[in-house]
């Protein structure tokens, strides 16, 4: 009989709704290197589904590794290209306190709830 504990990983959950004409996407767990093909196909599937204008849920998110903030970039960057907005949903805690410890908090939008993020979402021009 080993002495080791029972181990067990990080479950990692993507969900996305709707909310008006902006997707509101949400990621339970943790977002690093094991979880990066996954969150890539679900942000581009998200783009695809709702187009530039996401809120993206990170309240429940274990951990943040800096791979899954260079995501969080390239995936705000994409939106202002394609002439929308994210903005992100966290607190100045937990694994979303990198954010604030790398600067990012500063440059890309950042809320304490989805409904503050929702109501400072610029409205969407007419497609």
């Amino acid at each position: 009989m080993s002495d080791l504990p029972d181990l067990s990983t990080a479950e990692t959950t993507f969900a996305a709704e709707s909310s008006g004409s902006i997707g509101v996407l949400t990621v339970r767990g943790t977002l690093d290197f094991t979880t990066h093909e996954q969150a890539t196909e679900f942000f581009d599937k998200a783009f695809a589904q709702f187009g530039p204008y996401l809120v993206v849920n990170l309240l429940e998110l274990g951990f943040l590794d800096s791979r899954a903030a260079g995501l969080l970039v390239t995936r705000w960057k994409r939106a202002l290209d394609e002439g929308g907005w994210l903005g992100l949903v966290a607190v100045e805690r937990g694994a979303a306190r990198a954010l604030w410890i790398t600067g990012l908090a500063s440059h890309i939008p950042v809320f304490p709830t989805v409904v503050d993020a929702l109501a400072a979402a610029p409205a969407r021009d007419a497609e």
